[in-house]
């Protein structure tokens, strides 16, 4: 005795949560989702069992930004004269600002400046220094970060050539040592106003994206794993995991609607830098993968009725309805398990 099914779509318990809007998912393989409905509404509502690739991808909200932010005070007293504007990228050997006239200068370097470098000092900073000035093409002798009579004299000249005194000693405040080149974040100082306090905040040119996991889904962020961003005007970049935060907090944005709970930061970098533009703090998805199965048959979600009886049918497109395992949701497809159905069958979708 054939059992009766009910002719009506239902999803098990998983499957509303898997097909939602919290997770979504590519149909890889043979087909997509738009190639699908659009085969379904030609032939009168039916679609092909076919072998497809399933992702099951957690959306996650970002901020497209830049890494390396650093805020830079002025370590000298007089005036500030001139300012960059926001945006420019000032690159090792030019000017960040002036103070009365006279440059502060990027040079390239991790240390920051803490003292006047003068003859008979040693240290990074001296190294940072003397690669600075070969890079500008005043050779200061063997770069071995001692300030020996080569050095002041690649000073010398280095500051004749800026309109500076050339005293041969770097006074406080007149380098910068940042890994350069820098974009201008953000101007906090005036025209005008006294050289005090932060003047301007600057980041790397590397474009990152930053995301707030819940803790919960913590392990699901592995540093080198690819993942897609989808920009602000809608188009896709690929991007990698760079660092994933050790330690929860609860301050921040939220993911997937839920702003509630332990998260950690995650921060991405983008395949190509082109891809992002210039904008800086725009929000941005991120579309991390959960669980994938490859080559498996799967028909659209809303094929499937529930058997009054428990499971679930497919109706073939002749009209016959056939009991099927379901294994795998994702994006709004089901795998379908079993030898009841064949890959190549047509089933019913109900609109």
């Amino acid at each position: 005795m054939r059992r009766r099914v009910a002719a009506a779509v239902a999803l098990p318990a998983g499957a509303a949560a898997l097909a939602g809007a919290l997770l979504v998912a590519t149909g890889g393989g043979s087909g997509t989702d738009g190639g699908t409905r659009a085969e379904a509404r030609s032939t009168g509502a039916t679609a092909t069992v076919r072998r497809r690739t399933l992702v099951d991808r957690l959306r996650v909200d970002g901020t497209l930004g830049y890494a390396g932010r650093r805020t830079l005070a002025s370590g000298l007293r007089g005036t500030i004269t001139t300012l960059p504007h926001g945006g420019q990228v000032v690159r090792p050997g030019h000017a960040l600002f002036t103070v009365d006239g006279d440059p502060v200068v990027l040079m390239d370097g991790t240390l920051p400046a803490y003292r006047p470098l003068r003859r008979g000092l040693l240290g990074r900073d001296v190294t940072q220094l003397e690669r600075g000035l070969a890079a500008a093409g005043y050779g200061p002798g063997t770069v071995d970060g001692t300030y020996d009579a080569d050095t002041a004299a690649a000073v010398r000249a280095w500051q004749h050539d800026r309109g500076m005194r050339a005293t041969g000693e770097v006074e406080l405040g007149r380098v910068a040592f940042l890994p350069g080149p820098r974009r201008i974040a953000a101007v906090d100082a005036e025209l005008g106003a006294p050289a005090s306090g932060p003047v301007l905040a600057t980041t790397s040119t590397r474009r990152t994206v930053t995301v707030r996991v819940a803790a919960a889904d913590q392990s699901l962020a592995v540093r080198g794993d690819r993942v897609r961003v989808e920009l602000p005007d809608g188009r896709f970049a690929s991007g990698r995991i760079a660092t994933v935060g050790r330690v929860a907090t609860t301050d921040g944005g939220g993911a997937s609607g839920d702003d509630t709970g332990p998260r950690v930061t995650v921060t991405i970098t983008l395949r190509s830098a082109s891809a992002a533009g210039r904008t800086d703090q725009a929000p941005v998805s991120v579309e991390v993968v959960r669980a994938a199965r490859r080559n498996v048959r799967s028909v659209p979600v809303q094929a499937l009725v529930a058997r009054t009886g428990g499971g679930y049918a497919v109706q073939r497109a002749d009209g016959r309805l056939v009991a099927v395992g379901v294994g795998f949701f994702a994006g709004g497809y089901v795998e379908l398990t079993g030898r009841a159905v064949r890959e190549g069958d047509r089933v019913r979708v109900p609109r």
